[in-house]
């Protein structure tokens, strides 16, 4: 059942982007302009192994290109699940192109539950990451981002061996809306 669900919530995430087609055949000029707020919606669904991974930010520009934003997160799965809460920072470098690479950081509280690794705890994880960002409109951008992150203490499970970590390696696909 849960899978439905999870499949059912990415598909509305991207729908968005279907709705969002260039008006002109001109180029398109990101909206990322000290001031600019952005809603995110991302995340991973593994349907055949019953895995979620779903983060949501709302951020602010302070400067133009540089953007910071709350972000919840929650990842479930029949053995484990993880609730974040905290803060990401990103700075994107603008070119003439609707393509604009970016870099991030972040610092979030996670708390973990784990049945077979007999991980029940909480912890800081601090991420770093880099990404890019391709905008369909001068508003609405698809993105994919690696963060590499370490935890405080072991509150990652390798999906290979079930064994608890404290690090651990991670790819998001998103879908962005900028708005003034």
């Amino acid at each position: 059942m849960k899978s439905k669900w999870s499949v059912f919530a990415v598909a509305a995430m991207l729908a968005g982007s279907a709705f969002a087609a260039e008006k002109e055949s001109g180029g398109v000029v990101p909206n990322l302009d000290k001031g600019t707020k952005v809603l995110e919606g991302a995340g991973v669904v593994n349907v055949m192994g019953d895995d979620i991974q779903l983060q949501l930010a709302y951020g602010q520009f302070v400067a133009d290109g540089f953007e910071l934003a709350l972000v919840a997160g929650l990842r479930d799965s029949d053995v484990y699940m993880s609730t974040e809460l905290g803060l990401r920072a990103e700075y994107n470098f603008v070119f003439d192109s609707a393509f604009v690479p970016f870099l991030g950081a972040g610092a979030v509280w996670a708390d973990a539950e784990a049945d077979d690794s007999g991980i029940d705890t909480d912890a800081a994880v601090f991420s770093a990451g880099a990404g890019v960002k391709y905008f369909i409109r001068d508003d609405v951008a698809l993105a994919v981002d690696g963060s590499y992150l370490v935890a405080t203490d072991d509150v990652f499970v390798d999906s290979e061996d079930n064994e608890a970590q404290d690090d651990e390696f991670r790819i998001l696909f998103s879908v962005r809306y900028y708005f003034d």
